[in-house]
């Protein structure tokens, strides 16, 4: 099943935790979903490609919807 997930468990140091939060934070991610994105891009570069260009494409999508429509009234 494509969609399945499995369950991965990994131990960092404390100061690299650290990094990782901040990192995640700034990104308005979990510290998981941070991971696990670094994790699949690094082993699927296909799929961190097509991420990447989504990812921008959104980012320009945003930048419309906030000229269009005004903060508070959406």
């Amino acid at each position: 099943m494509e969609n399945e997930k499995k369950q991965l468990n990994v131990r960092v140091g404390a100061r690299t935790h650290e990094l990782l939060t901040a990192r995640a934070k700034r990104r308005g991610v979990t510290i998981q979903a941070y991971v696990s994105g670094i994790v699949e891009s690094e082993v699927d570069p296909q799929r961190d490609a097509f991420v990447s260009g989504l990812v921008d494409d959104m980012t320009d999508l945003l930048g419309e919807f906030e000229e269009t429509f005004e903060a508070g009234k959406r």
